[in-house]
């Protein structure tokens, strides 16, 4: 924690419950020299941070009504206390607004579920990386892109919100690129990714309510993706749609290892009024794609390979598929309105949702 006249001394004798135990340092008075220091103790991304001064760090945690040192995961491989400061101090780095702040907390539940496997996710030679997906109100009340470009730059929420996970996974998880993650090429989404679904524009119901929610409740979930595949899908026919999107995702070499996870699919509203004029659910998209996905294991090339993958004493005669069940399938409504692109995000196998309330 940067104070903004130097440094703080940690009074032993003052027993507030909002006191902040961390270290502080005393970093210099040029922003471009504190940004040069602060990479230089390994605290960011490598992207410009906002140095987390006691005023900042107190504002971010006075409006969850949360005592700094509450502890919200211990998080691996260094099993790092994610308390409710350590968690503030990396979200003002990041850029976030007090209000964000709740968002933040619930993600770092979430990732602490143990389907979540965040132990692998930190560590693997895989490109994955947290996806922050939003429901209910909070949307709306912090601002966050459900829209066009809802995945891409340009909205203080969604940037500094999924940035703030990163940097929590860095700092106190201590996933330090190379030394721990171990990402042969990782992905731009592992600097931030989060955005909202667009519910009020979707024929369906959101995502939150068809996991038991309340459509009142605010909630996040977070899926451990790994890069996007955008595919357009200009089709009048939901059949048509339907073949156009399993291409894109029918790939062996992008998830089919363990044939476990939750793939994401994003449609725009327009897809999703198509589906729902010919009397398609969410229900009928998720099981027609399900049956698209499969592939079959004869267009797998045979011969030794680095991994135990499940399928490897399969009969040819079989087929591969990408995840357990169609109810395993993310299907969201975000987005322009144009039924052009849809977006698939693949998933790191041995994940699944993971969402809390905020």
């Amino acid at each position: 924690m940067v104070h903004e006249h130097g440094v703080v001394p940690t009074d032993d004798r003052v027993q507030d419950e909002m006191r902040l135990l961390s270290t502080t340092i005393d970093g210099p008075d040029d922003a471009g020299e504190l940004f040069t220091d602060m990479v230089r103790r390994g605290y960011t991304d490598g992207l410009p941070v906002i140095p987390p001064t006691e005023k900042a760090v107190r504002a971010m945690i006075e409006g969850s009504g949360l005592s700094p040192q509450d502890e919200v995961a211990v998080m691996p491989p260094v099993q790092g206390a994610a308390t409710v400061e350590k968690l503030a101090i990396n979200s003002v780095m990041a850029g976030c607004l007090p209000e964000y702040f709740p968002v933040v907390v619930a993600a770092a539940r979430a990732v602490m579920q143990p389907q979540f496997n965040l132990l692998t996710v930190q560590c693997t030679t895989s490109a994955a990386g947290p996806v922050l997906m939003l429901n209910g109100p909070i949307r709306r009340q912090i601002g966050v892109n459900c829209g066009r470009g809802c995945m891409g730059p340009g909205n203080r929420a969604n940037a500094t919100i999924g940035r703030a996970m990163r940097l929590i996974l860095m700092n106190i998880g201590g996933a330090t690129v190379g030394d721990v993650d171990k990402a042969v090429h990782g992905y731009p989404g592992k600097y931030s990714f989060c955005f909202g679904e667009l519910e009020e524009e979707s024929p369906w119901e959101p995502f939150h309510v068809q996991q038991g929610y309340d459509a009142t409740d605010s909630t996040v979930t977070v899926v451990a993706g790994q890069c996007c595949q955008s595919m357009m899908a200009l089709y009048l026919a939901p059949e048509a749609m339907i073949d156009t999107i399993a291409d894109g995702m029918a790939v062996y070499g992008q998830g089919y290892l363990r044939g476990v996870g939750g793939p994401v699919v994003v449609v725009t509203p327009g897809h999703a009024r198509i589906f729902e004029q010919a009397g398609w659910s969410k229900k009928d998209v998720r099981q027609a794609l399900f049956e698209a996905i499969r592939i079959p294991l004869s267009r797998r090339p045979e011969g030794r390979s680095t991994h135990q993958v499940i399928f490897n004493d399969w009969d040819r005669s079989r087929s591969i598929e990408l995840c357990e069940t169609p109810d395993d399938i993310i299907l969201l409504v975000a987005g322009g309105e144009e039924p052009y692109q849809v977006t698939y995000i693949c998933s790191f196998s041995n994940i699944t949702k993971a969402m809390e309330r905020i």
